[in-house]
């Protein structure tokens, strides 16, 4: 009986925790590339225009903090994604297509 009252609740909270906190909600992500040797480019800003200072591989673990939508190319149904690197802490943006999603997203 407790239960059925709670559920509605604890249904809200778990939503809104996954609004607030879309890193935890995604999990952990990894890089991907066509070529395991491939380095991928870390930007400082959501554009190919922008430097790429540091570099990341195929099978890094990422948490992603958010996605935008990709401005470089008209059309495109690409992202570029804030993420977080799990071991280095290191933080940048990389292009959707390089992530497989936790969640299956893109």
């Amino acid at each position: 009986m407790i239960f059925k009252r709670s559920l509605p609740f604890l249904l809200v909270v778990a939503t809104l925790f996954a609004t607030i906190s879309p890193t935890l909600a995604r999990g952990i992500s990894t890089l991907r590339a066509s070529n395991p040797n491939t380095r991928i480019n870390v930007r400082t800003k959501p554009t190919i225009n922008s430097s790429a200072p540091q570099y990341g591989i195929p099978g890094d673990k990422v948490k992603v903090i958010e996605c935008v939508l990709n401005k470089d190319t008209a059309g495109s149904d690409l992202n570029w994604c804030k993420v977080e690197f799990v071991k280095s802490k290191a933080v940048g943006w990389i292009r959707s297509d390089f992530i497989i999603f936790a969640d299956g997203g893109e």
